[in-house]
């Protein structure tokens, strides 16, 4: 199932420094702007663990919330079959869940939704699962799904201390798996901290990482206190991001709309 069964699809994947970066509303935030700045954008989240249940075309289906959020504010009525065709219920590793299900991932499933949802979109905004050594299988990660989509790949990382190792980490794993990395997004996807020291890497972990990344630092993205709350809309999203991107990355993915 090597990269040359697809041709290269406009839009981007998403993938973080670990879990809980905020993949998802940086994922659901630029899919909310694609669709107001006129761009025709579909979304998926492939393989997701934390499933609830949801009526699909009559069926009881297992839906990742991620997805349900990004179907949301892009505005999309494609099927989930389509946005999240591997989905467990069970909240841990994808591969961990495969083998405590005895249901291992179907490659198929995830070749068919994608190559249908690039002929129905013009771009398409992908969100992984945790980071890019997450296992999928006993032999396939992360990486191994970017591969196969043929995708440019956008990082997601931390503001807070620690993020320097994991963020140049990651960006170096990258790099030597050959992905094409658009930049690295920092969000502070906490509250910001009480503790001076802490405080302290939050305010200079953007400029350093600045001058030792070896791709774009392409924004910082503030903390929002309401998302905590579950308080989302796609036009608080689209403020988050246009306020804080850099606005030739935000023109480039308008632009793969139109090639």
């Amino acid at each position: 199932m090597g990269p040359h069964r697809f041709p290269q699809a406009p839009g981007l994947f998403i993938t973080g420094t670990d879990t809980g970066v905020g993949k998802t509303l940086v994922a659901a935030a630029l899919a909310a702007w694609c669709r107001a700045h006129g761009v025709e954008v579909g979304v998926m989240k492939p393989i997701a663990t934390g499933g609830i249940h949801v009526r699909d075309n009559g069926m009881d289906r297992l839906v990742s919330p991620d997805a349900l959020l990004l179907s949301k504010v892009s505005q999309v009525d494609d099927p989930w079959s389509l946005i999240n065709p591997v989905c467990y219920r069970e909240p841990v590793a994808p591969y961990t869940a495969s083998l405590r299900t005895r249901r291992p991932i179907v490659w198929p499933e995830i070749v068919r939704a994608f190559r249908t949802l690039t002929q129905r979109h013009d771009v398409m905004i992908v969100e992984g699962i945790g980071g890019l050594s997450v296992p999928l299988s006993r032999r396939r990660t992360v990486v191994d799904l970017i591969r196969m989509l043929r995708m440019p790949v956008l990082i997601v990382s931390r503001l807070r201390l620690g993020t320097l190792n994991h963020t140049l980490l990651t960006v170096e794993q990258a790099k030597r798996d050959r992905l094409r990395v658009l930049g690295v997004v920092l969000n502070a996807a906490e509250s910001l901290s009480s503790d001076p020291d802490a405080r302290l890497a939050e305010r200079t972990n953007p400029q350093v990482l600045k001058a030792c990344l070896s791709v774009p630092l392409l924004g910082t993205l503030p903390h929002r206190q309401s998302f905590e709350h579950g308080t989302l809309s796609s036009r608080t999203l689209i403020q988050w991001v246009a306020h804080a991107l850099h606005p030739q990355f935000l023109e480039w993915l308008r632009q793969q709309g139109r090639s």
